[in-house]
């Protein structure tokens, strides 16, 4: 029998560790699997400024998120800044890789740095997951997660070669307002748009603050006005639970 963790990580399960399952592990599995929601709001942790690990319990807007992305394929949100965002789609993500098997996932950001921190987010919420709940892991470094289930996700900056080549079920787009130049994210779809077009399931999502006019801000229009087959979500400041006029002066 090989060793039980990966690369000594007491946090991850190794590949090929056998695990015996309790009927009630059972059940949450099959419900995990079938209900992202559940899974984020009873297993996913993440780091609050305050209090650090915390569980993520999902306001009703991310919640709305969460459904949006799992039953459509192409998504558009505008949100602003400090709303959880990017915290919901990982979570979102980490979801898609442990409960779908041989599926490639790129979360792509304006910076390749903003893109690794994405998906270390992910990882820390991995590693705080019940073993009976992880998969085992085949690599895990700052651009890479493999798993034993043949799932698959990287981080790299939005670029026009970032995934060229490649076949992806999902490509996560943050921040993508923001993308300098803007005639990058021209390039970028020019690109990737066959890669999307390819497969009958591959979804996109595109959340960003809103930052100009520039292929998000038309995007967003054309979504809006039923010109593309993307559907537009958007969140107000004063949505995020604690901000008030007062936050707003302040």
């Amino acid at each position: 029998m090989g060793a039980q963790h990966y690369l000594g990580n007491p946090n991850l399960k190794n590949s090929n560790v056998q695990l015996e399952f309790s009927p009630d592990q059972v059940k949450e599995l099959v419900k995990c699997a079938t209900d992202p929601k559940h899974f984020i709001e009873n297993y996913v942790q993440i780091v609050h400024v305050d209090h650090g690990l915390v569980p993520f319990k999902l306001y009703d807007y991310q919640e709305e998120m969460v459904e949006i992305f799992h039953n459509n394929r192409f998504v558009i949100s505008k949100l602003p800044r400090q709303s959880g965002k990017s915290t919901t789609i990982v979570s979102y993500l980490l979801h898609y890789i442990l409960f779908n098997e041989n599926v490639a996932v790129a979360i792509l950001a304006n910076k390749g740095n903003t893109a690794r921190e994405l998906l270390s987010r992910m990882q820390m919420s991995f590693e705080h997951l019940p073993r009976w709940l992880q998969q085992g892991v085949t690599v895990w470094n700052k651009g890479n997660v493999e798993l034993e289930n043949g799932s698959k996700i990287l981080a790299a900056a939005t670029s026009s070669s970032a995934v060229r080549g490649s076949s992806f079920n999902i490509i996560f787009l943050d921040e993508f307002a923001h993308v300098d130049p803007p005639s990058l994210a021209d390039e970028f779809f020019n690109s990737v748009y066959p890669t999307i077009s390819s497969g009958n399931t591959t979804k996109v999502f595109i959340v960003s603050t809103p930052y100009g006019m520039n292929k998000f801000y038309k995007m967003w229009i054309d979504a809006e006005e039923g010109r593309n087959t993307y559907v537009p979500f958007s969140v107000n400041w004063s949505d995020v639970p604690g901000r008030d006029d007062a936050w707003k002066q302040e």
